[in-house]
């Protein structure tokens, strides 16, 4: 009878137990069974709106559900992050991270989420780099003679940026500390006004994206000293890189997609493998050219290796600034 009893509660436990693991492994299997909604942390018609769009369609026909584009902006990227590290981790919800959540992750006390522990790394999409331009009327032609000038100037020269604590705004502190020269951020509440007050003369230079700053550039507007990555540009050939005069310089305005944490290996790997085939479809592919962006094969692993690598970058930076926000 004791015997009977005991065999009754191993198949009564291993049945439990199958059937908690069950729905894991149908879900895994079978994902996706709906659409898959991605969140944006930034409002739609930017250039992250874009590469996300551009992506989740390719992913969706690839995957055969769609891939529905949640736009989630405030506080800087980080509702939309917190709304995605809140979210069931079964694969139907991922969302985009970028260069701001890495910085964010320093300016604020508490973003809504962790780095280290809140999502799992799907892949890189891609970066592109951030421009230093000028006014026409700066008598400066290159990155050398930019840098003498603003030293014999400290604190007077003004750098307009799309917003405190972003990407541009950052690239310019970190440009300034590295540099070893004084200048004053002046923050605008978008690209536009801050290209348009660098244009009109009321800001000596901007930091601001390619895809925002070279149409400038290109009409005689604006001119441009340097681009913040480590490589040239192929939009920008006859344009350096920053590091060619400070070397190890390598700044770009960059994003990825993660999942929720605990989103199962098995999607996540299909979500990686979808991804990289949208990124070398022939209409991204050009797009991103046309956008002045580059993509980098990276395995999820190496993804969040890149991502604390980028926030260990930032944390030196706003120490160095004194920069927060509450």
């Amino acid at each position: 009878m004791r015997g009977s009893r005991r065999t009754l509660l191993k198949r009564l436990s291993a049945g439990v137990l199958a059937g908690a693991l069950a729905p894991q492994a149908f879900a895994s299997s079978d994902w996706p069974r709906k659409p898959v909604r991605v969140i944006v942390p930034f409002t739609p018609g930017g250039s992250t709106d874009i590469v996300a769009r551009l992506a989740a369609e390719d992913m969706g026909r690839k995957l055969g559900q769609i891939f529905v584009v949640d736009n989630r902006p405030g506080a800087g990227g980080n509702l939309g992050l917190e709304a995605l590290a809140r979210s069931n981790n079964d694969g139907y919800t991922i969302g985009i991270i970028t260069t701001a959540h890495p910085i964010n992750s320093w300016l604020y006390k508490n973003p809504g989420y962790d780095l280290k522990t809140s999502f799992s790394p799907i892949g890189f999409l891609q970066e592109g780099p951030i421009m230093l331009v000028v006014h026409p009327s700066l008598p400066v032609n290159s990155l050398s003679e930019f840098i003498a000038y603003a030293r014999e100037r400290p604190g007077k020269l003004n750098f307009a940026t799309s917003g405190t604590g972003n990407s541009t705004h950052m690239a310019g502190e970190l440009f300034c500390q590295r540099a070893q020269i004084k200048m004053t951020h002046v923050p605008y509440k978008g690209s536009a006004p801050a290209i348009a007050d660098a244009i009109a003369g009321v800001c000596e230079l901007s930091f601001d994206t390619m895809i925002s700053a070279l149409p400038h550039v290109k009409a005689g507007k604006l001119k441009a000293l340097a681009v913040t990555t480590g490589k040239r540009s192929p939009m920008t050939p006859d344009v350096p890189c920053i590091a060619e005069t400070i070397p190890g310089f390598d700044v770009s305005a960059w994003n990825g997609m993660v999942a929720p944490a605990g989103t199962p290996k098995e999607i996540i790997g299909k979500l990686h493998q979808a991804m990289l085939e949208a990124l070398a479809a022939p209409n991204v592919v050009k797009r991103f050219a046309e956008m002045g962006v580059t993509s980098r094969a990276m395995q999820p692993e190496e993804f969040q290796r890149f991502i604390l690598q980028d926030a260990d970058m930032w944390g030196e930076t706003v120490r160095a600034a004194h920069i927060a926000i509450e």
